[in-house]
């Protein structure tokens, strides 16, 4: 019925395949068995798209209607599991290495509520993907977001010891005038983090080849790549710091002064779980006040 309504809205079955996402071909299939199921012809080609039959029309209402309480109902569905649940949003890398251990510190702050833990959201959607407390570099740009600073992270290059110990001077922004470069793809609601070109303007240096190189999604699997020796990462200390501790990973290019930037706590003003979420940014933030490696105090 999916198909027969897409194609129905695109007059042609190409463009139904695309709105699903599916083959052409897998469309007609899906047409032809609710034919076959029905004992009723449906549509039938006409040039290069398709028309729908008497039939087809007169009960397509009927499935608009249906897919529509269909709809609802996932939507009710989802409101119901969204007002047991409290739910943070976070880069991934971040969650793993640093939230997810401290979530017993903020237990006590949701009552019966259950954590759950989303990858990061643009700030201005947060009501629309259901996101109680975002964990972000950037700041709420409506005036309903409540912020508070996290922590200020330090954004340094690093690269396994195999690539500089045949090196003079790793400390010296000149290490990285040649090696290769890992990049880190811009995530949503965080594309403020710095980058190669930061760093090299930063260090008044300049690099023909300065956006060439993989780039990663994830921190924690860009870190994995520069482990193994592919090149230099720029990457937030705290992330790397595990790394770092082990000799997996060591900080080079020391004499250009580190980049920093700012993670913070945003939340909606109003709503429902608004105190929850109020509750939940002191708890982290007294979290981070512990001492955190990596992390310059506030």
């Amino acid at each position: 019925m999916r198909a027969l309504v897409a194609a129905a809205r695109a007059g042609s079955l190409t463009r139904a395949a695309e709105d699903l996402g599916v083959t052409p071909g897998a469309i007609g299939h899906q047409i032809r068995q609710l034919e076959e199921r029905l004992g009723v012809k449906l549509v039938r080609r006409e040039g290069n798209g398709i028309v729908l039959t008497r039939t087809a029309e007169a009960v397509l209402p009927d499935i608009d209607r249906g897919f529509d309480a269909l709809a609802s109902g996932m939507r009710r569905l989802r409101f119901e599991r969204q007002a047991e649940t409290f739910t943070i949003s976070a880069d991934p890398s971040f969650a793993s290495l640093w939230l997810a251990p401290r979530l017993a510190m903020v237990r006590p702050a949701l009552g019966r509520l259950e954590v759950r833990i989303v990858a990061s959201v643009a700030l201005d959607a947060m009501a629309e993907e259901g996101v109680d407390l975002a964990i972000s570099y950037r700041k709420g740009s409506a005036s309903d977001i409540a912020a508070l600073d996290l922590f200020t992270e330090r954004v340094i290059p690093a690269c396994a010891p195999t690539l500089v110990q045949d090196r003079a001077g790793p400390d010296r922004a000149e290490v990285l005038d040649r090696m290769p470069l890992l990049h880190i793809d811009p995530m949503m609601g965080d594309d403020v983090y710095p980058n190669w070109r930061d760093w090299f303007v930063a260090a008044a240096r300049q690099r023909k080849d300065i956006d060439q190189g993989p780039s990663f999604g994830l921190t924690i699997i860009a870190a994995q790549a520069a482990i193994a020796g592919m090149g230099a990462l720029l990457a937030s200390e705290l992330v790397l710091r595990r790394h770092l501790d082990a000799g997996h990973l060591i900080e080079i290019a020391r004499e250009v002064p580190a980049l920093t930037i700012r993670r913070r706590l945003a939340w909606p003003e109003h709503g429902p779980k608004a105190r929850s979420a109020a509750t939940v940014a002191a708890a982290l933030l007294a979290a981070a006040g512990a001492g955190i490696d990596g992390a310059l105090p506030r």
